[in-house]
């Protein structure tokens, strides 16, 4: 019997590839990293690469693994 519920392109990834722990881990960083510099520069710096690191993986890939997955339902 086949089901016809698809697989979430975050049942496919381990517990370090949720988006709890990619949202805690870029948190954690920004914390981190004012903690040690007191640097609004350094941790602004760091703040766009994280953004750019959830973008990419929080919105960009899950959007991506559903249109592949659409167009192989076909």
């Amino acid at each position: 019997m086949e089901s016809n519920s698809k697989e979430s392109f975050w049942d496919s990834k381990p517990y370090w590839c949720q988006p709890w722990s990619i949202i805690g881990f870029g948190t954690l960083v920004l914390i981190i990293s004012w903690i040690l510099f007191h640097n609004f520069i350094i941790t602004s710096i760091l703040g766009f690469f994280i953004i750019i690191w959830w973008i990419l993986f929080l919105i960009l890939a899950p959007n991506l693994y559903e249109g592949i997955s659409d167009k192989n339902d076909l």
